[in-house]
């Protein structure tokens, strides 16, 4: 599995086939853990499933953290 790093997580990426599998863990305990933090992407290469690891991890990390 490839990994790399973006803004406090660590992005693995591993092609199965014609699928890319892709995990998106948080290196602090301050990160938010993200909902789907493993994904059956559909990308064209491996830049394409970097894209939307990154996409995923930008969208929780604008989401307005829940005071509950």
């Amino acid at each position: 599995m490839l990994c790399h790093q973006y803004r406090g997580y660590t992005i693995g990426v591993e092609c199965k086939g014609s699928i890319w599998l892709i995990t998106a863990s948080p290196k602090t305990a301050d990160l938010p853990i993200l909902h789907c933090y493993c994904s059956k992407a559909t990308a064209q290469s491996e830049t394409d499933a970097i894209a939307e690891a990154k996409y995923r991890v930008d969208r929780v990390l604008a989401a307005p953290l829940s005071t509950s």
